[in-house]
């Protein structure tokens, strides 16, 4: 489908951040999509790890094995597909000043055999959920916006308000 970024600046340590933004295993507090995610071995992402994505989009269920190419105590880089699918990117964590990290998640989605038509159809949708998703991360890290831009924030929760389960 194409290369989609984004971006939430929250306030929380590397550390905080990574153990929900880079353990795969987490993604379903998170990523509303997901159904489930087979993390081998599981934790906090190591280079070689094995995940198994099971989510549904556009109607479709889809079953994505990947595998973490590289990795760090603040990122991760990725690559897997499927027979429908293949995907690559990376999770960062970039420090900010006053306490913040910046989460950026890059994804390089493209769909594959006869799917590959509905590419560019569906790449607005899939750049939505993803935005949603980050929200709800931030939201679970507490107090989280979009990087240079406040709006996303005028819709969800504190997460003192009890609405996100960890």
């Amino acid at each position: 489908m194409g290369v989609i970024t984004g971006t939430r600046i929250v306030r929380a340590t590397p550390a905080e951040a990574a153990r929900l933004f880079l353990d795969w295993s987490k993604d379903p507090l998170w990523r509303a999509q997901v159904r489930r995610m087979t993390v081998e071995p599981p934790g906090q992402a190591t280079a070689g790890q094995r995940i198994v994505e099971e989510l549904r989009f556009a109607g479709l269920p889809f079953v994505t094995p990947t595998r973490v190419e590289r990795s760090g105590p603040a990122f991760a880089e990725y690559r897997g597909g499927s027979a429908t699918v293949t995907v690559s990117g990376s999770r960062r964590i970039e420090t900010r000043p006053g306490g913040a990290v910046a989460l950026v998640a890059t994804l390089d989605v493209r769909l594959r055999g006869p799917l590959r038509p509905l590419t560019g159809l569906l790449l607005p949708s899939y750049r939505r959920l993803q935005e949603e998703d980050l929200d709800r991360l931030a939201a679970l890290l507490g107090d989280g916006v979009p990087d240079d831009d406040l709006r996303a924030s005028r819709s969800l929760p504190p997460p003192s308000a009890g609405l996100w389960s960890r």
